[in-house]
């Protein structure tokens, strides 16, 4: 049976369909007695879907233009 470590490390081949039947039977097994790792794997697969809906949301103009004016005043170049 996988430790939490291992189980960790092998996540993105089990969801690629990369590891042989055996380890994915162990990592299963792990997974099947293993609560955080299983909180784990529900927050690794959501990941991909929450960054594709947060770099679609568009920041306010007025947000914006706020941030600008602070990151200009605080990178003045040094003479």
């Amino acid at each position: 049976m996988y430790t939490c470590k291992d189980s960790i490390n092998l996540l993105q081949a089990m969801l690629d369909g990369e590891l042989s039947a055996e380890e994915t039977q162990h990592l299963r097994e792990h997974l099947a007695g293993c609560a955080p790792c299983v909180d784990f794997l529900r927050t690794y697969r959501a990941t991909p879907g929450l960054c594709r809906k947060a770099l679609a949301q568009k920041m306010p103009q007025e947000v914006s233009a706020k941030l600008t004016e602070f990151l200009r005043a605080r990178i003045k170049p040094t003479p």
